[in-house]
């Protein structure tokens, strides 16, 4: 698998997890689903005392959460800011079926992220891609409407949904896992996706919003189970809320 290939499909994937740029929904035990859990808002305080990172603070946590990685790139906030402002204005993913699946990916995706300041990190390997993006919410609005995207916790009729990329009609199954995150709030999604050609592209994204501070971890894989990308994923955002909390 090649490296341009996987982060085509991050991209494509990210665009399925239905909050839009996803730890896990607080099982019954641990609080109200989509709510924050008595234990995650204590551990939350600190982080959500109203502070936001600069420039420098969200680029030195988003490498140092993959700097033991090989092929590790990162993307400053200077360069990410003209991302922020196009993907504002785009258009929804077209060709998602069926179409009331398209109008629930709508309903829970935040597109404008213009009021954060964001850095992005990747690796490749012949395993696993990640991507990890910090962004530092400078705006209520903004952080009201993650806070909004990331309360969903049912699927509905959408487990399963196909879209078109590049003239190909691609197949995806989704799930909410109930995984355990130290944030506010958070939502664990896994995809596993038919790329054709007999490949099976697993992915993880979690989503985690902690006081100003918003984190997606995504990880993708064409041979890892889903089950251990979810578990090194929620592990790399518990890591970067705890960075996140050294740098303030």
């Amino acid at each position: 698998m090649t490296k341009r290939f996987v982060f085509s499909m991050v991209a494509l994937t990210a665009s399925l997890a239905l909050a839009g740029c996803s730890g896990g929904v607080q099982s019954e035990e641990n609080g109200t689903p989509g709510q924050p859990s008595e234990s995650a808002k204590s551990q939350s305080q600190g982080a959500g005392d109203g502070k936001s990172l600069d420039a420098k603070q969200v680029e030195t946590v988003a490498s140092t959460l993959l700097k033991s990685d090989q092929s590790v790139q990162v993307i400053s906030n200077e360069q990410m800011q003209p991302q922020l402002e196009a993907a504002k204005d785009a258009e929804m993913p077209a060709g998602i079926k069926p179409e009331k699946c398209a109008e629930l990916n709508a309903k829970y995706s935040v597109t404008d992220l213009t009021s954060s300041v964001a850095a992005t990190s990747t690796s490749s390997s012949e395993e696993v891609g990640k991507v990890v993006q910090i962004f530092s919410i400078t705006d209520e609005a903004t952080r009201a409407n993650v806070l909004n995207a990331l309360a969903f916790d049912d699927l509905e009729d959408c487990g399963t949904v196909t879209i078109e990329q590049s003239g190909k009609e691609l197949k995806a199954k989704r799930q909410i896992l109930p995984m355990d995150v130290n944030a506010e709030r958070a939502l664990t999604m896994s995809t596993v996706m038919d790329a054709g050609g007999g490949q099976t592209l697993s992915s993880v994204a979690v989503q985690a919003l902690d006081g100003n501070n918003f984190v997606l971890i995504t990880l993708q894989t064409g041979s890892v189970q889903p089950a251990e990308l979810a578990t090194e994923a929620v592990k790399l955002t518990d890591q970067a809320f705890d960075e996140i909390k050294s740098v303030q």
